[in-house]
């Protein structure tokens, strides 16, 4: 038998047989928590042992293990989002039912008057957290959820659920999104009112006295500022222990601050550049489609620091006439260019960037072919197109985009490139170049993985062409010493115009 053990978990066993203790292991797992689950629940019963309503609770409790589960299979883009959400939902939700059997068992209170108000935080709090970490949609579903567990266990009145669950409705839009101090402020004052009026409603329907219905409403408004509070402390470990963002934490990412950001912009400020605008790209068009903008920006931001190792060997860091790649041949050139991947994931490693920021990294290219030294290979060595060993050796590792975020940096990272390539006034040629590099990514099979639909490349395409236009407006070039009020009207010329021209040698992609 120990043998067999050790077969089964050695790195040589079979995959079924590895897979078939995996599965069993996460079925025993997630017995166990059905059933921590229903002990929790039934912890006010206890003592006497109540063994017939300790299994209807277990079963109760499967039963809304499997309703999360389908829900969130059905309704998450992918199965491992939906594992993640559903890890979230039943965390968030187990630490509310404790919570809130705290609350009961230490008030004296078992009615939704006076102090009977705080039984509320518990459940208000899970909705903040659950809006945070996932989405507002989500979140009231996982409030549902907790609310029926609690309701069928006899936990909460229904007054008091009813109370929490509009309160944690308000909640969960509340905190979403949460981008700076002052939304937290926001969000903690428009729950305290929020729930000064539930107290407010709710006493009056039990009582005439003005005392008991004011009392109430300053015990609900405690329980907002502690509902708050929980949200506040909770959401940094649920992030660590999920691997997740807020988008207050991205946006501290985004921090000039940063030291990879930093590194960046000191060793490699051409690429600096690029990326803050392939953020801006990004965002707009993240936006129009009702993706993450926050996470589009902090993955453009961070999408090439892996060019920090080698800054001379990319085109948007050389000086004029002096590049690198021309005394290379197209192979070495193109696992050059490649490799800033594999050193950006490692940055990102290094420096415990959250998952998302190196989905990002890793995905940005997908599996494009490197054309410009495929081009040079086939040209310098009579390769044949289309031969699988030049292939692999001509492509980035992938994997190609998994999510519509990763698919809008792919896109906002090749389409700011080629903008670079085009002049001011040919309106016409940016708006044909942008359609044409989104469809080679579409027809080369790098946004299947994505979910995006047509419909949503349409809107990526019109976002991007709308926010290409605003930054390259025409500008009136001044005399030396003329002031605003004697300019000259006529138009400016690209930058590209102004400096030297590049040398015959200087590679346009890739480099």
């Amino acid at each position: 038998m120990i043998d067999d053990a050790r077969q089964a978990f050695s790195p040589n066993s079979k995959p079924a047989s590895r897979g078939w203790i995996i599965q069993t292991g996460h079925f025993a797992l997630v017995g166990l928590g059905c059933v921590a689950m229903a002990f929790l629940l039934l912890v006010h019963r206890f003592p006497p042992y109540d063994r017939l309503a300790l299994t209807a609770m277990v079963l109760v409790s499967i039963a809304a293990m499997l309703m999360v589960r389908f829900h969130l299979r059905h309704t998450l883009p992918s199965a491992s989002t939906a594992r993640s959400a559903e890890r979230i939902v039943w965390v968030t939700a187990f630490l509310a039912v404790a919570g809130t059997q705290v609350m009961t068992l230490s008030l004296e209170a078992k009615v939704l008057l006076g102090v009977g108000f705080l039984m509320t935080a518990p459940l208000v709090a899970q909705a903040m957290l659950v809006s945070a970490l996932l989405s507002p949609t989500i979140s009231v579903f996982a409030l549902t959820v907790s609310a029926l567990l609690l309701g069928v266990s006899g936990v909460l009145p229904v007054e008091t659920l009813t109370a929490s669950w509009l309160a944690g409705l308000v909640g969960a839009h509340a905190v979403n999104p949460l981008k700076h101090r002052a939304d937290l402020v926001r969000a903690t004052s428009v729950m305290v009112l929020t729930m000064a009026v539930i107290a407010v409603c709710v006493t009056a329907l039990s009582t005439s006295q003005a005392r008991i219905v004011l009392e109430s409403a300053g015990w609900a408004a405690v329980a907002a500022i502690g509902a708050t509070s929980i949200f506040w402390l909770a959401v940094a470990m649920l992030e660590r222990l999920f691997d997740l963002s807020s988008d207050w934490s991205l946006l501290e990412l985004c921090s000039p601050d940063h030291p990879l950001l930093k590194d960046l912009c000191l060793r490699a400020p051409g690429t600096y550049a690029h990326s803050v605008m392939v953020g801006n790209l990004a965002e707009n068009a993240a936006r129009t489609i009702g993706a993450n903008p926050v996470l589009c920006r902090a993955m453009a931001y961070f999408h090439d620091v892996g060019k920090t190792s080698r800054p001379s060997m990319f085109i948007e860091n050389q000086m004029a006439g002096d590049n690198p790649h021309d005394d290379l041949s197209p192979s070495i050139s193109a696992a050059i260019i490649r490799s800033h991947v594999e050193d950006g994931l490692e940055m990102a490693k290094r420096h415990r960037l959250p998952q998302p920021i190196r989905d990002g990294i890793a995905e940005h290219h997908g599996t494009m072919r490197i054309g410009f030294f495929y081009g040079k290979a086939l040209e310098q060595h009579g390769f044949a197109e289309g031969d699988p060993t030049l292939e692999r050796q001509f492509r980035y590792p992938g994997p190609k985009p998994q999510s519509r975020e990763t698919a809008i940096l792919h896109l906002a990272d090749a389409v700011e490139a080629i903008a670079r390539t085009i002049g001011r006034g040919e309106s016409d040629r940016l708006e044909e170049s942008v359609g044409k590099a989104i469809e080679d990514r579409r027809a080369d099979g790098q946004l299947d993985e994505s979910d995006l639909t047509l419909r949503e490349l349409s809107l990526i395409k019109e976002s991007f062409l709308r926010s290409l236009c605003a930054i390259r407006h025409e500008r009136v070039v001044y005399s030396v010493g003329e002031s605003d009020e004697t300019s000259s009207t006529e138009p400016d010329h690209d930058l590209e115009q102004l400096l030297p021209p590049p040398s015959s040698g200087t590679h346009p992609h890739g480099a």
